[in-house]
C-alpha cells in the first residue's frame, strides 16, 4: 500500500470515520483506539499522509454521525407494537422474507423511504400504489442498532387520491419481472441460483443450498460483484463496437449501461462499488489518462460513503472492498514474482482472485460472522470458471427469451447444466466436515494486529528480504500475538461459573460456562416467520464471540418453537457432545430440524429424566423433572410445557433452578428444594408459573426472566413480578436488560450485569 494513490488514503480515512459515526457505541469502543492510532500514524509517516487520513476520518465521522442521528430520529418516532396504516408502493416483493415498501413522506413519524414489511407468506403487488395495515415492531440487532419493520395484516389498493409510482420504478419492476419469468421458463430448478447471479434476488435459493455455499466458502459467487458487472460491460462494449462507434463513445455507453443495470437490480453495495470503478476507468479513457485500479477502488469507497454512509459499517461493504483490494494486490504480486512463461496471466487471475479474496476477507468474516471457511481458496478456484461461463449464458437466455429470439431454449439448457455443476460441487464441498473454522472477533483482531506488527516495528525502512520470508515473519508474529492474547484471556473468569441469558426475544437460550472454560447450552432460541432464526443470529454469534469451540451438551427443555427453533443452526455451527431432551416430540418444525441435524452430525440424542445427574469442572447438574415415566397425571398431548426439563445447577454455595416452561403443577413437586441463589423464572413470567408457594419456598436472591419486548402474551405477568418483589429477588429481564450475565463464585457471591443500561428510577424489571 506504500505506492497507493492519495484518493485511496482519503477514501480509507473517510470510510473509517463514517463507519465509526454510524456504529452504535462509538464513544465507548473506538475513541481509545483513535487516541492510540494518532502517534502510530504520525510515526509511520509521512506527516502529510497521516494528517490527510486523520482529517478525512474526522470528516467521515461527522458525516456518519449526522446520518445516524437522522435515522435514529425516524426510528424513535415508531412506537413498538403500535398499529399503523401507511401508503406507498413495493419496490421488491417477497413471499418468504421481507418485502421492501417505499412509504410516502410523513407515514413514519415524518420520514419516508424504504421499510421492511413481512406479509406472512403472501407476495404483495410490486410497483403499484398500496395501503398496508399492520403493527410496527422494533428489533435490536446484536450490535446495538435498532431496526424497524412492519408486520402486515392486510395489503389493499388505496382509497382516494395517492401519489403515483415513479415511472422509473414501474419500468424496473416490469423488466425484472419479465427476466424472472424467463429464468423460470428456461432454467427450471436452477432459476433461483440464476436470479441471485444476475438479478440479486436470493429468495429462490433453498436455505440448505445457501448454507452449503457458505460452508464451502463460495457464497460470494452468488453475490453481484465486479465480475458480473464486467460481463455486462463487455457485452455492451461488444454490441456498441458492432455499430462502428469510436472507443470514447463505446466507453461512455458501457458506463451508462452498467449504471442502468446496477439500478435495475436495486443497487446492491458490491455492484455499486463495481459501477463506480467502471466509471473511473471510463473517465480515465475519456481523458486519455488510464486510471489506476487502486485509485478506482478509492473513488468507489468515497462515493458510497458519501451517498450511503450507513452501509459502510456493514459486512457487505467491507467484504466487497477487502475482496477487491485483495484481488488487485495479489494479482500485481503474482505477476511480479510468478515465473515468467507463456500463459501466466491466465493462471494468475484465478489464483489471485481466490487467494486475495480469501486472505483479505477472512478478518471481516471473523468479525461479523464468527467463522472463516477453510475451503474458500480451492472452492473459488474450482467454481469461479463455471460461474464465469454461466453468467453470460444466463444473460443471453434472458435477452433471447424476452425478445422471442430462437435459441433461448438451447442457451437456457447450457446455462442450467453449468449451474447444476456449480450447485452440486458446492453441496459436496459443504458436506465435508470441519470446513468452517470458528474465529471470534477478538481472535481476528489479534491475528490482524500480529500480522501488521512487523510492518509497524520496521518503521519507515523498506523490507530488504524476500517476500516469502516477510510472509513467514508476519504469520509467526500473528500466531505469537494470538497465543499471548488467548493466554491472557484464559486467565480471566477462571474459578467462576457464568450463566448467561442470551437476548433472543420471546424465547429461551441459557449458556453456561464452567470454571475451566467448558460450555453447555439450555435451549436455543426461537425461529419465526420471515426466516428469522435466533439460533443463527444471536446464539451462535454469542458463543463464537466468547470463544466457545464446543458444547459439552445442549439441554432442550421441551420442543416448543421458542426454545427449539434455533437448535438446528446451533448444532450446525457449534459441535456438541450430546443433546438431552424430555423425550417428547409434537412435530414442531424447529425440533424436527434439530433432530435431523443431530443425526447428520452424529450427535447423540438422549432422554433426560428426574434423577439424572452429572458434574463438569466442579459444577453439579441435576434433572428434577420430568419423571422417568413422564409427567404425573398428564399425557403427552396435554401440553409440552408439562414435560419441561427442570435443571438444578450447583457450584459450592451457589445454586440455580432453570425452570424451562414448567407450570405451577410441576413447581408444587419441587417445594423441598429450599432457597436458591438464582431462579430462571418459568414460562417467561407467565401467570401459570412462579406460584406464591413456590417463590416462598425457593426464596431466590436473583430472578431471571427471558422475555421479548412488548410481546403479545403480556409476559411477564404483573402478579409474578409482585411475588418476586415481595420475596426480595433482584429481577433481571432480557427485554429491558438485554443479554444478562451472572458470574457466580464458589462462596455463593455473584455479580450480574446486562448488555443494556438500566433506566433511571425504579429497578428495571421490578414491575
Amino acid at each position: 500500500m506504500r505506492g497507493a494513490p492519495p484518493i485511496l488514503w482519503t477514501a480509507t480515512g473517510f470510510a473509517a470515520g463514517a463507519a465509526a459515526g454510524t456504529a452504535p457505541g462509538f464513544d465507548r469502543t473506538l475513541l481509545p483506539l483513535l487516541i492510540l492510532a494518532l502517534p502510530i500514524a504520525l510515526w509511520r509517516g509521512p506527516l502529510s499522509r497521516a494528517f490527510l487520513v486523520l482529517l478525512c476520518f474526522a470528516a467521515g465521522l461527522a458525516w456518519g454521525t449526522a446520518d445516524r442521528r437522522v435515522r435514529d430520529a425516524c426510528t424513535s418516532a415508531v412506537r413498538d407494537g403500535s398499529e399503523a396504516t401507511v401508503t406507498g408502493y413495493f419496490t421488491r416483493a417477497s413471499a418468504e422474507g421481507a418485502s421492501t415498501l417505499r412509504v410516502n413522506e410523513g407515514a413514519r413519524g415524518g420520514c419516508g423511504g424504504p421499510v421492511r414489511v413481512y406479509t406472512r407468506g403472501e407476495e404483495p403487488p410490486e410497483a403499484r400504489p398500496v395501503t398496508v395495515a399492520g403493527r410496527w415492531f422494533r428489533s435490536e440487532r446484536p450490535d446495538g442498532s435498532v431496526a424497524v419493520y412492519l408486520s402486515a395484516s392486510s395489503v389493499r389498493e388505496p382509497e382516494g387520491p395517492h401519489p403515483p409510482v415513479p415511472w422509473t420504478d414501474r419500468v424496473r419492476s416490469s423488466i425484472r419481472g419479465r427476466a424472472s419469468e424467463a429464468l423460470e421458463r428456461r432454467l427450471g430448478a436452477q432459476a433461483g441460483v440464476a436470479s441471485a447471479l444476475v438479478l440479486a434476488e436470493r429468495d429462490g435459493i433453498p436455505r440448505e443450498l445457501w448454507d452449503a455455499f457458505a460452508r464451502s466458502g463460495s457464497a460470494h459467487l452468488l453475490s453481484i460483484s465486479g465480475f458480473h458487472v464486467g460481463v455486462i460491460a463487455a457485452l455492451l462494449g461488444g454490441l456498441i463496437a458492432m455499430t462502428g462507434r469510436p472507443p470514447r463513445t463505446r466507453a461512455a455507453g458501457m458506463a451508462i449501461g452498467v449504471w442502468a443495470y446496477v439500478l435495475l437490480i436495486g443497487a446492491p453495495t458490491s455492484a455499486t462499488r463495481a459501477a463506480w470503478m467502471t466509471t473511473a476507468f471510463v473517465l480515465g479513457r475519456l481523458r486519455q489518462t488510464p486510471a489506476r485500479a487502486l485509485g478506482a477502488l478509492g473513488l468507489s469507497m468515497l462515493m458510497i460513503a458519501l451517498v450511503r454512509p450507513s452501509v459502510v459499517a456493514g459486512a457487505g461493504f467491507q467484504l466487497t472492498v477487502a475482496g477487491t483490494a485483495g484481488i488487485l494486490t495479489m494479482t500485481r504480486w503474482i505477476l511480479r514474482h510468478w515465473p515468467a512463461h507463456r500463459g501466466r496471466g491466465w493462471i494468475a487471475s484465478p489464483v489471485a482472485a481466490g487467494l486475495g479474496a480469501s486472505v483479505f476477507t477472512a478478518p471481516v468474516l471473523a468479525y461479523h460472522f464468527g467463522q472463516v471457511p477453510l475451503l474458500s481458496l480451492p472452492s473459488s478456484i474450482a467454481l469461479t470458471p463455471l460461474v464465469a461461463a454461466a453468467v453470460p449464458g444466463v444473460i443471453v437466455t434472458i435477452v433471447m427469451d424476452v425478445l422471442h429470439l430462437p435459441g433461448a431454449a438451447l442457451a437456457g439448457a447450457g446455462s442450467e447444466g453449468l449451474l447444476h455443476m456449480v450447485t452440486a460441487a458446492a453441496a459436496a464441498l459443504g458436506a465435508i466436515p470441519g470446513t468452517v473454522a470458528p474465529v471470534t472477533p477478538r481472535e481476528a483482531a489479534l491475528l490482524t494486529a500480529g500480522a501488521l506488527l512487523p510492518l509497524l516495528l520496521a518503521g519507515g525502512a523498506r523490507w530488504r528480504i524476500r517476500p516469502a520470508v516477510r510472509a513467514g515473519v508476519a504469520a509467526l508474529s500473528a500466531l505469537a500475538v494470538l497465543w499471548a492474547g488467548q493466554a491472557a484471556l484464559s486467565l480471566t473468569g477462571r474459578g467462576t461459573l457464568r450463566i448467561v441469558a442470551i437476548d433472543v426475544g420471546q424465547g429461551d437460550a441459557i449458556a453456561l460456562r464452567t470454571p475451566r472454560g467448558r460450555w453447555l447450552l439450555v435451549d436455543a432460541g426461537p425461529r419465526g416467520f420471515g426466516g428469522s432464526d435466533a439460533g443463527l443470529t444471536r446464539v451462535v454469534p454469542y458463543l463464537h464471540g466468547q470463544g466457545a469451540r464446543r458444547l459439552e451438551a445442549v439441554v432442550l427443555t421441551h420442543p416448543d418453537e421458542d426454545h427449539a427453533g434455533g437448535l438446528a443452526s446451533v448444532l450446525r455451527h457449534v459441535p456438541a457432545g450430546a443433546v438431552l431432551g424430555p423425550g417428547l416430540s409434537g412435530g414442531q418444525s424447529g425440533h424436527m430440524d434439530g433432530a435431523a441435524e443431530a443425526r447428520r452430525a452424529r450427535i447423540p440424542w438422549r432422554r433426560a429424566a428426574a434423577g439424572d445427574a452429572w458434574t463438569v469442572d466442579g459444577v453439579g447438574f441435576e434433572v428434577l423433572s420430568p419423571a422417568p415415566g413422564g409427567p404425573t397425571g398428564h399425557s403427552a398431548a396435554s401440553s409440552p410445557n408439562d414435560w419441561s426439563v427442570v435443571l438444578r445447577v450447583s457450584y459450592g454455595a451457589f445454586s440455580a433452578l432453570l425452570m424451562g416452561d414448567a407450570d405451577a403443577a410441576v413447581e408444587s413437586r419441587l417445594l423441598d428444594q429450599g432457597p436458591v441463589t438464582l431462579l430462571k423464572v418459568g414460562h417467561h413470567g407467565s401467570r401459570t408459573s412462579t406460584s406464591e408457594d413456590f417463590v416462598r419456598a425457593v426464596s431466590p436472591g436473583y430472578a431471571l426472566i427471558p422475555v421479548g419486548a412488548r410481546n403479545r402474551y403480556g409476559h411477564p405477568d404483573p402478579a409474578v413480578l409482585a411475588r418476586l418483589a415481595r420475596a426480595g429477588a433482584h429481577v433481571y429481564r432480557t427485554d429491558r436488560d438485554g443479554t444478562v450475565t451472572l458470574t457466580a463464585r464458589g462462596d455463593g457471591s455473584v455479580t450480574v450485569r446486562g448488555s443494556r443500561r438500566r433506566p433511571r428510577g425504579p429497578a428495571a424489571g421490578s414491575g
